[in-house]
């Protein structure tokens, strides 16, 4: 709630308490409760009420002996019955109030049913001595002019209250609302700017009000071009067209470029001219990201599946020809092919499942002490018999200590990112696999001599469906799964993984993984 709005809301029930307070005053009373009915009039259920002369808990006191009491409606406007001295007794504050002399005098309770032309507003509840009402000479056109004067005095008093809580309402909508919201006045400058469009563009609001909001947004269309005055949504919205949903690229503080989608609308004066403009922007770039993910996907599993499907298709369809005769080197060939494009079928289809049960948070893992020399050994070993053109060396510390680690997924690790520096080196490649034991984790690095990554393209580059955009890279096999799962992984096992590469240079992947037991580090004394 802003200051003023409080102020305001602070006020208004001030305003009540006075007509409260007059209004048990001139029904001779000396304390008393209003009780606000609710819209269908229920006073059993109503909870809001002004005090005048009592606090809150000897107001919830004087209540409940007032429901258990006939209550005063229409047809009875006013209701009048001693009140039990068992109930003054325990009202402390107004037996002080009429104990001054010592003589505490009989109390009766005078409950008024207060409305208007526009529907109950509630019942005034007050104590006063009996008779104090003749005493004052308060008679039934007394009694009514109370009542309307209270009614007229409240229905103000309750529609400010109504309109600071629709304020604030509104203040919380435009406050914690996920959307950017900006208004501007008939110039086109910013008069509110709420918390999403500063986390959106990098501006905080009063940065920016009484500026023009072009020169904030900087708003471009899809194709790149700065938007001209004739294409902005809010003239567009001013001069009464409809504008919802539209796409546009607005440019952030930093020079970041952003996708939003953009809906206009105005406000009008009595006399219908566009007095003020509101603009909803909704980030959109992550939803184009994920279009063009699932466009990518499309192709590229296409191309994987159809290209083995192909071939096997292809050899089988020789093999089955009547007239064909294959000596026993050339079956063994075609057979052979067959078989590895059935492995690399078969792999497409386990990763795609993988990367499913990844995403669905399914990865389940047996993580136990691993000694990881023997585990390289071994994935290099492999490695050299199926590529024995590969240059594949070594460098382990001789006492590495052991991580805590699944066996088979850091195999897999190790498999994805050793056959990626084959794939990715022309020619004879040179790989080379390090070890360093740190204090805390054990970082396995393996480097290449081949392509090399683009720097843009180096922070998605463990993203599902991600690979190297250069034209060299596109052209090898790969639905760009293998690194997603080695970095989901290596993530589950409370480790990371990064790359460092120069293009035409060469990569570097690297991971780490937590040792069983941490290094014990000598004392320094200074």
């Amino acid at each position: 709630m802003s200051l003023s709005q409080q102020r305001r809301s602070e006020e208004s029930y001030d305003q009540m308490l006075i007509l409260v307070g007059s209004s048990v005053r001139l029904l001779g009373g000396l304390a008393g409760v209003f009780v606000l009915a609710n819209a269908a009039f229920d006073p059993q259920s109503s909870s809001e009420y002004t005090l005048y002369g009592l606090h809150e808990e000897e107001a919830a006191l004087f209540l409940n002996s007032m429901r258990e009491r006939p209550q005063p409606g229409p047809a009875r406007p006013l209701v009048v019955d001693a009140l039990a001295p068992t109930l003054v007794a325990q009202l402390e504050s107004v037996r002080a109030l009429l104990d001054e002399d010592g003589d505490l005098p009989a109390l009766e309770r005078c409950s008024l049913f207060v409305s208007d032309p526009a529907g109950p507003l509630g019942i005034l509840h007050c104590l006063r001595p009996v008779g104090s009402e003749v005493q004052a000479g308060l008679t039934e056109e007394g009694r009514h002019l109370v009542m309307t004067q209270l009614a007229a005095g409240l229905r103000a008093a309750l529609r400010a209250q109504s309109l600071v809580r629709e304020q604030q309402r509104l203040a919380a909508i435009f406050q914690q609302s996920a959307e950017g919201i900006l208004s501007v006045d008939s110039a086109l400058r910013i008069l509110d700017f709420n918390p999403a469009m500063e986390r959106l563009t990098g501006w905080r609001e009063h940065e920016v009000v009484g500026r023009f909001y072009f020169e904030v947004l900087r708003p471009k269309d899809r194709q790149g071009h700065d938007l001209g005055l004739q294409g902005s949504p809010i003239l567009q919205a001013f001069s009464g067209q409809h504008v919802r949903d539209r796409e546009l690229v607005i440019v952030a503080r930093d020079g970041q470029q952003f996708t939003v989608s953009v809906t206009a609308s105005c406000i009008t004066s009595p006399h219908g001219e566009p007095t003020i403009g509101i603009l909803t922007i909704r980030d959109i770039t992550r939803e184009r990201e994920q279009e063009e993910q699932r466009s990518t996907f499309i192709s590229v599993i296409s191309h994987e599946l159809q290209t083995p499907i192909a071939i096997i298709k292809g050899y089988a369809s020789t093999l089955a020809r009547s007239d064909a005769v294959l000596d026993p080197q050339a079956l063994r060939t075609r057979l052979k092919a067959v078989e590895e494009e059935a492995d690399r079928l078969n792999k497409l289809v386990g990763n795609l499942l993988y990367a499913s049960r990844i995403q669905a948070g399914g990865l389940q893992m047996d993580i136990t002490p691993l000694d990881l020399a023997p585990l390289i050994e071994r994935a290099a070993e492999r490695l050299r018999v199926k590529h024995p053109e590969a240059t594949i060396t070594l460098d382990l510390p001789a006492h590495l200590p052991p991580v805590m680690a699944d066996r088979e997924r850091i195999e897999e690790v190790l498999q994805n990112l050793l056959d990626n520096a084959i794939k990715y080196s022309p020619g004879k490649a040179h790989i080379t696999v390090t070890c360093r034991a740190m204090a805390d984790e054990v970082i396995v690095s393996i480097s290449d001599q081949g392509m090399g990554i683009p720097l843009r393209e180096q922070a998605g580059i463990f993203d599902r469906f991600q690979r190297a955009g250069n034209s060299k890279a596109s052209a090898i096999q790969g639905a760009g799964l293998g690194l997603y799962i080695c970095r989901a992984i290596v993530e589950a096992h409370g480790g990371r993984i990064w790359v460092e590469s120069t293009l035409h240079s060469g990569s570097t992947f690297s991971f780490s993984l937590l040792r069983e037991e941490k290094a014990q580090l000598p004392m320094v004394v200074f």
